[in-house]
């Protein structure tokens, strides 16, 4: 474990950039759900990057990081709510003039849960359960304002697989997610 930690910090040590990243987001449902009066939360994530090389028209970046996502329903009264960190090790990107088109898969692993259908943890004689590894994937359209601020339309999603129906989609998978707005800030990295 100590070595493949050393190798990490030394490869983002000398990567040639990273960068930070600020997602704000609509979170809701997208799949089809039998939820009552089905709405958004606010999501939001944080990650760190490295390989980013805006200077580059085609560009392959890595990204670790933490976000919230979930749904509302009864008309916003209750959230439902979820944690994860995640790892994007594919983020590939088209530059043209400063205008930026990224797409990315990921992998997360939930960490915090609030207000899930309780059937989907305690009732394991009907055999179900939330996994809590998460599937990602999304896009991104921005403009970079200057050589290290970037602010994009940026549309992400989570799918959260259950081993039976009693997810609010009645499948054996929920996906969640929507549109918001992305910052990122290019670092200008000096190698440690």
């Amino acid at each position: 474990m100590q070595r493949i930690l050393t190798l990490v910090l030394f490869v983002c040590g000398f990567a040639s950039a990273a960068f930070l990243d600020i997602d704000i987001k609509d979170s809701r449902l997208q799949t089809e759900n039998s939820v009552y009066k089905p709405g958004g939360i606010l999501g939001f994530a944080a990650e760190f990057g490295v390989f980013n090389e805006p200077e580059n028209m085609v560009d392959y970046t890595l990204a670790v990081g933490v976000s919230r996502f979930g749904y509302s329903h009864s008309d916003g009264d209750v959230s439902v709510s979820a944690w994860d960190i995640y790892i994007k090790p594919f983020v590939w990107s088209v530059t043209i003039k400063r205008i930026m088109f990224e797409t990315y898969v990921g992998f997360g692993y939930v960490f915090s849960m609030n207000n899930f259908n309780p059937a989907l943890f305690d009732d394991m004689e009907e055999g179900s359960a939330l996994h809590h590894g998460d599937f990602k994937y999304g896009y991104r359209l921005g403009y970079r304002i200057t050589d290290q601020l970037q602010v994009s339309l940026a549309a992400n999603y989570q799918v959260l697989t259950c081993d039976w129906h009693a997810n609010p989609g009645g499948g054996d998978t929920m996906l969640t997610g929507g549109w918001g707005i992305n910052f990122q800030w290019n670092i200008p990295w000096i190698p440690f």
